[in-house]
């Protein structure tokens, strides 16, 4: 079964009289285990597809189907669950909670959902042992790098070891250095743990870390390499 399946997917946009096409009938496969980036110029409609893939946004016409299931047939709730158990969120912010330590910000979605962290104490210890931040477990984001913030924020979306990992430009804000080192982890993450990765950036060197590119323009797949 594929991880992810797009079929006819459109999403437009509507300011006043005025409709703006972002994506237009877009079909494609992701299988599970895959890494793919998507690519394409400012405007071509990435950050947009990434967000119908989480399911953080409806399209317009067409839908999306995560593991067999569609999204645009499950209830609000269903989604809910869908996006906290099996879909985990990287984006360029990282979103830590300034006055939280790391293994703190790191087990806030268990914190919210009401359950008690001291269970999962073995999962935070792999967790910072994956992101190799053991030694800072009791530091505060403002104590940390922009590279170690954002450890910080890719252990968070494991947390739950969601199957499919969804990255929004995850490199946006750090330097060539920190970028390099943090797509190597990716990497592992998607060949060492076998999760299913779409990543979207503007950066031809790190979409090669990708097993294969799509390349959007205008709202349209140009090209799936």
């Amino acid at each position: 079964m594929h991880a992810i399946r797009v079929e006819n997917l459109h999403k437009t946009f509507q300011t006043g009289t005025v409709k703006t096409d972002i994506l237009k009938g877009l079909d494609f496969t992701i299988d599970t285990g895959d890494f793919v980036s998507i690519m394409g110029p400012s405007g071509s409609g990435k950050s947009t597809l990434l967000y119908l893939l989480g399911g953080l946004d409806t399209p317009t016409k067409g839908d999306v189907f995560i593991h067999g299931k569609a999204l645009n047939t499950m209830k609000e709730n269903e989604k809910s669950v869908l996006r906290k158990r099996d879909i985990g969120f990287v984006f360029q912010f990282y979103n830590l909670v300034p006055n939280l330590s790391v293994e703190d910000n790191i087990l806030l979605p268990i914190i919210l959902d009401g359950k008690n962290p001291k269970n999962y104490q073995d999962k935070l210890d792999e967790l910072l042992t994956i992101i190799d931040m053991q030694d800072r477990r009791k530091h505060t984001p403002r104590q940390l790098s922009g590279g170690q913030q954002q450890r910080v924020a890719i252990a968070r979306a494991l947390l739950f070891d969601p199957q499919i990992i969804l990255l929004d430009e995850p490199t946006g804000n750090l330097d060539s250095k920190n970028s390099v080192e943090l797509m190597h982890l990716f990497k592992t993450i998607n060949t060492t743990f076998s999760k299913t990765i779409i990543q979207v950036t503007h950066s031809e060197e790190f979409a090669q870390f990708g097993k294969r590119i799509i390349h959007l323009k205008d709202g349209i797949i140009e090209d799936k390499s």
